[in-house]
């Protein structure tokens, strides 16, 4: 897995686990950047700690050209956590049943990587 520390690397490696690598895209990179910048969000929501000292969050512009090499501040540790957001908020807007569940067990996985104490 890449370092996940730009916008770029975010997309690239949601549309490995996405099965979107062939060009037309299905998802849209401004909708992958999107995802991204809600999946910093929520992550702020459920770990406000990780954006000390100024709880200031760097979002991605989405609505005019993607800067895909501007760096995304999140810890390491928890940057495969936002991977696993981007990916599942995207699998929800299929429509096909096991998408579903699909979609779910990524989010969940966000959410249990960024509340988990590791040991």
């Amino acid at each position: 897995m890449p370092a996940l520390e730009t916008v770029g690397q975010y997309v690239t490696e949601a549309r490995v686990l996405l099965l979107d690598e062939v060009v037309p895209y299905r998802y849209a990179d401004k909708d992958l950047v999107n995802a991204l910048n809600i999946g910093m969000l929520e992550a702020k929501r459920l770990r406000a700690d990780l954006f000390l000292p100024a709880f200031a969050i760097p979002y991605a512009d989405e609505t005019t050209t993607i800067d895909l090499t501007k760096t995304v501040k999140m810890d390491p540790m928890y940057r495969s956590a936002l991977l696993y957001y981007i990916v599942g908020r995207m699998q929800l807007r299929d429509d096909e049943p096991t998408v579903d569940q699909r979609a779910g067990a990524f989010l969940q996985k966000f959410e249990q990587q960024l509340l988990s104490v590791m040991r």
